[in-house]
Formats: structure tokens, sequence, C-alpha cells
């Protein structure tokens, strides 16, 4: 499968060697070092997969990434960095990253990566309607927009992820490891107020037009978001 990506490493040698071997399996490579230079290409440019090294030398990655969606990135993001511990995989998953890998990698684990996400946003990208509406609320997929009521919602890129989730499945019970794995890529429990928080922030928005409580939570399962909601 040949997608665009585009690589954001400062490491030469590193840089090198991912372009390199993503080239190799058939995938075209834009390089380059530096998050003024990402952001140029992102003006021009509208890669399938964004892998972005965590620390660049004007700055963290984790600062930019929020303001790249807010523009319209929509493609999925791969940070990879030297700092892998659970905290740090958190932080850069809540800043709009997609999916996490620790150096060093294996460039054949990182083509399987960006495999796995591009099949997880095809279908997450082409419901069967731009716009679905559960109850009051309203939900376009086109736009990347939320209404509640008609008002316009102001969320974060992770909370439309969230409540696409459980839009999916209105009237279920959608459980905590489903959300876990499809919204913020992880394949165990961190055990952190990971999902507690961004739910509650999507709650407490959702809420903020409307009596009835958006988001039910399914207390030890999961959470579910009525179909009259």
């Amino acid at each position: 499968m040949e997608t665009h990506c585009l690589l954001i490493e400062d490491d030469d040698r590193l840089a090198s060697q991912t372009a390199s071997g993503l080239t190799r399996l058939g995938h075209n490579v834009t390089r380059v070092s530096c998050l003024d230079d990402a952001t140029q290409a992102l003006q021009t440019q509208t890669p399938d997969v964004v892998i972005l090294d965590r620390m660049l030398p004007d700055g963290d990655s984790t600062a930019v990434i929020k303001g790249w969606r807010e523009a319209g990135l929509t493609a999925p993001v791969i940070m990879v960095t030297v700092m892998a511990g659970l905290h740090e995989r958190i932080a850069g998953l809540d800043s709009g990253a997609d999916d996490f890998l620790a150096k060093p990698f294996d460039v054949g684990e990182l083509d399987a990566r960006m495999r796995a996400l591009l099949r997880m946003s095809a279908r997450r990208s082409a419901p069967a309607t731009d716009v679905l509406t559960i109850g009051s609320i309203e939900i376009d997929f086109r736009k990347r927009e939320v209404r509640r009521r008609g008002q316009l919602i102001a969320v974060q890129p992770r909370e439309f992820k969230l409540l696409a989730e459980l839009a999916a499945s209105a009237g279920e019970v959608v459980p905590r490891a489903q959300l876990l794995e499809r919204v913020w890529n992880l394949h165990f429990d961190p055990r952190t107020k990971l999902i507690e928080t961004h739910v509650s922030r999507l709650r407490d928005k959702l809420n903020a037009y409307g009596e009835r409580d958006a988001i039910e939570t399914v207390r030890g399962i999961g959470y579910r978001l009525p179909i009259d909601a």
C-alpha cells in the first residue's frame, strides 16, 4: 500500500535509514528536520501519515499537533521518541498523536503501524453519511463539527474521536478497552484517569445545551451514548 509519508526527524542518519526503508516498501517520503519546516510542508502537502520525532531543534512536537489538527490535519500521526515511559506515551497521545513508537525501531514495524492506522482511518472517515444525528446531537464528519440542539460545540480532536466511537454504537455500552484501543490506540489500560477525564470534559460541553446527560457511565464496563441523547 503506497502512502505519502511526511517524516519529521532531525537525526540525519535515522531519517535517512527510515526514509530509505519506507521507500523500499513502496512509500513516498518527504523529509524535514524541524517543526517550522513541517508546518510549511503541511500548508502545501496532504500526507497520508505523519511520522514525528518528539524532540526537535525548535521545540517539543506535542506543542504543535493541536494547532495542526485545528488547521485541518486529519492524517494519522505516529510519534517516535527515546522517551518511551508511560507518562510520555500518554502525553503524546493526548496531544493529538495516534500512535507511539519507541526508538530504536524497525522500519517493518513502523510500516505495519502505518497500515493499521490507515485502515482504521479509512473506516472512521467513511461513515454511511457525512452527518450523523443521535437524538439532539449532530456530528458532521466532513467538517468535523459537533452540534447539540443546533448549537456549535468546540471539541478537541480526541474528544471528536471519542464521541464518534460512542455514536457508532449509540444505545450500546462501549467498553473501556475498546475506547482505549480505537481512540488512543492503547492496547492496555494505563490505570489512570485518561478516559474519565476526556469523557468528563466532553460531557460538560455537550450538556451545556441539553437537559439530559449526553453520556452515561456504566460503572466497571464503559460508556453509552443514548439514542435519544
